[in-house]
């Protein structure tokens, strides 16, 4: 697994020592178990994620481009293609996950009190489904399968590097590709960062749209706390997505009961005043 040459990386050359402490070792605990969880219920369902993917596709009847459009372009540009074109469907799903009611499934996440390269796989199975459906309909569309997992190899790496406990900013570079400093602020467990910063690869979606934030270096408490997110305990984790819709619902429903309550009633007292 790569996130663990990236950590002792960090611990040894650029000598970040709580990268191995206690805090540190139990919320990577908590990681790898989520991603378990995750992995198993992909192995389980697997049939019916992929039969939902394919049927949700099709029936959008996307009409895509000539299978020869890239034929003579060389396979880097192909590939920056996809990148920038994942990037821009990442942001808006990504933007998308920080409203009411998709937010359960990014919030795990979010629920990482010590943000490294193992918070890559910090991910709700959920969230995969929907981040992974929408890029590859793109991908799709623009017809360069080839370049496809080439896209998905480079994005994993920087996604894991943008998790690094690191404070490399990028300089002139900054709003090309996504430094680790700039992703900081994403994670932090500040009302003036939620949802900030959220173009993967590119910061340049996120000046374009106004979701740019940069006000000094990231030194936050990461998370999400604050919310109510378990930062250590998976189960909890892996579980609040159900839990919180749930909670959602009965409380749509509460107020569903009450209005119904209030119409009858002054449908009652309209009732009785026409009687008089």
């Amino acid at each position: 697994m790569l996130a663990v040459p990236i950590i002792l990386i960090v611990y040894f050359i650029v000598g970040k020592k709580e990268e191995l402490g206690r805090h540190a070792i139990q919320n990577t605990a908590a990681t790898i178990v989520v991603a378990g969880i995750n992995l198993l219920a992909a192995l389980l369902f697997f049939r019916e994620i992929n039969a939902f993917a394919q049927s949700a596709y099709w029936s959008l009847g996307i009409p895509t481009l000539p299978a020869d459009t890239w034929a003579t372009t060389p396979l880097w540009v192909v590939c920056i293609l996809g990148i920038v074109t994942k990037d821009f469907v990442d942001y808006w799903t990504h933007r998308a996950m920080h409203n009411k009611w998709l937010w359960p499934t990014h919030a795990a996440h979010h629920s990482d009190t010590y943000v490294n390269a193992f918070t890559t796989y910090r991910v709700h199975f959920l969230e995969t489904i929907v981040m992974t459906v929408s890029y590859l309909v793109a991908l799709t569309w623009l017809q360069i399968p080839h370049a496809i997992p080439f896209v998905a190899v480079l994005a994993a790496v920087h996604n894991m590097y943008v998790h690094m406990n690191i404070g490399f900013e990028h300089g002139p570079l900054k709003y090309l590709i996504a430094s680790p400093a700039f992703h900081r602020w994403h994670h932090a467990d500040v009302p003036e960062a939620h949802g900030k910063n959220l173009a993967n690869v590119m910061p340049i979606y996120d000046l374009m749209f106004g979701t740019y934030y940069y006000p000094h270096r990231c030194t936050e408490q990461m998370g999400a706390l604050k919310s109510g997110i378990e930062d250590k305990n998976p189960i909890l984790i892996w579980i609040y997505p159900f839990h919180q819709w749930g909670r959602m619902l009965r409380r749509r429903g509460r107020k569903a009961v009450a209005a119904l309550r209030r119409w009858r009633g002054k449908d009652r007292s309209t009732d009785v005043t026409a009687a008089e």
